[in-house]
């Protein structure tokens, strides 16, 4: 009987050990509706997720601030406000402006970025002008609140 608890016990763990370095690793993904499968523990997207709602790259933030206005969202895939936001800019970013383009970045992994712009939560967004600095920055909201930010 002892021996049967012993294996059993072992396992367990061996069983835990597996499935808690399968979602430290980020193996989660998330499906947009364009039907890309994209991880939802990095940024490691590419291009267009939605009107004016991208992954950022310099590239894209040099596209999105020769077509007018660019906000850098600092997302988190484990922040359920974030979910939130990604799941209605998914549905809703064609009603921003037209010159408008919301950049979607890895608040866990974009440091520089952080950094550059004293972004110390996720769910943060910052407007940036055609240099990259800041024009302004606010935590929290919908994409309401978007459109009254950059008003």
């Amino acid at each position: 009987m002892k021996t049967s608890t012993i294996i059993l016990v072992s396992i367990a763990l061996v069983a835990t050990v597996i499935l808690g370095s399968f979602f430290l690793r980020g193996g989660v993904t998330q499906q947009t509706q364009q039907g890309q499968v994209q991880n939802s523990q990095s940024d490691g997207g590419t291009g267009v997720i939605s009107p004016h709602y991208v992954w950022y790259s310099p590239q894209e933030l040099a596209k999105a601030q020769e077509k007018g206005r660019a906000v850098i969202y600092f997302w988190a895939g484990w922040c359920p406000t974030c979910k939130a936001l990604n799941q209605e800019l998914i549905q809703r970013s064609k009603e921003l402006p037209e010159d408008v383009t919301v950049l979607k970045i890895n608040y866990d992994q974009e440091l520089d970025l952080k950094k550059k712009y004293h972004i110390v939560t996720q769910h943060t967004l910052v407007l940036v002008d055609k240099n990259g600095n800041e024009v302004k920055q606010w935590t929290g909201g919908n994409v309401d609140v978007i459109k009254e930010q950059l008003q």
